[in-house]
């Protein structure tokens, strides 16, 4: 091939590269637009002719969607910080441990912690019910955080203790021959180290408690403390077959998406340096 030949080829493998990063974009772009119009309209313009720009843009779905869910999202917000927290006071010495000690059953309590992953949760739900229930913890925030924990501490577990093993061993010892004791080593060096996983490990711990729907409904009543995903589905109609008001559902799918978007953007960084090691 001649020299001319590869330009044209490198031109037209460059010009399908820009083609298919702009198909890509366009197919994340253009619902996320059609959801923000719907969004702006009343509900009668939505069953007119399909059209991207409202005709008579309205707030009354946003008004409408953040009375209806503010006291829901400070429950999420409560529900996803606290299973976070809570998740990451558990699983940092867990994964310590089982990353960095010697001690008997290691490798079969970490094989358990695996195969717990692998179980369906769907499963433990009528069994949770009966024992919050008896408990007291049941239709209260403190038992959704908990409840959380069957399958987020599994998880957290697993990513951390690969942070911590792939860390190098001299600069603890380091540490601790420059006058630091074994925990003061681990605050003061080994957990900036692992910083990137645990915030994401933190971060995927809060999108559970802030996204699931199926604990969020069945673990909570009416009267209780109920997080804002139930509360969607409700907009949708809750299975009854009413008419949705697609307007108000469009807007109050951006605002409980919105604020995981935000501490998404917020830790990026972390969460980059996380999946890359």
């Amino acid at each position: 091939m001649s020299t001319a030949d590869y330009d044209v080829l490198g031109v037209t493998l460059k010009a399908s590269t820009y083609g298919v990063i702009t198909f890509l974009v366009l197919l994340n772009l253009v619902p996320l637009l059609f959801i923000l119009s719907v969004s702006f309209m009343p509900p009668g313009e939505f069953f007119g002719a399909p059209h991207l720009i409202p005709h008579e843009p309205t707030l009354e779905a946003w008004t409408s969607g953040i009375a209806e869910l503010r006291d829901n999202l400070i429950n999420s917000f409560l529900i996803g910080a606290g299973t976070a927290l809570l998740a990451l006071a558990i699983t940092i010495p867990g994964a310590y441990a089982f990353a960095r000690k010697e001690f008997y059953g290691k490798k079969v309590g970490f094989y358990a912690i695996i195969l717990a992953m692998m179980f369906p949760y769907i499963l433990l739900v009528i069994p949770i019910m009966g024992l919050w229930n008896d408990l007291g913890l049941y239709n209260t925030i403190p038992g959704m955080i908990l409840a959380y924990q069957v399958f987020v501490a599994p998880f957290a577990i697993w990513i951390l203790r690969d942070f911590f093993e792939n860390l190098p061993k001299d600069i603890e010892e380091a540490a601790q021959v420059y006058g630091c004791t074994q925990f003061s080593a681990f605050v003061r060096v080994i957990l900036p180290l692992a910083a990137p996983g645990i915030v994401a490990v933190g971060f995927l711990a809060f999108l559970t408690g802030w996204n699931d729907f199926l604990f969020a409904n069945l673990l909570t009543t009416g009267t209780g403390p109920v997080p804002a995903v139930p509360v969607l589905y409700g907009t949708i109609g809750g299975g009854s077959g009413e008419r949705v008001y697609w307007g108000k559902l469009m807007a109050e799918t951006l605002i409980i998406g919105a604020p995981p978007t935000v501490l998404y953007l917020v830790a990026r960084q972390y969460l980059e340096n996380a999946f890359t090691v």
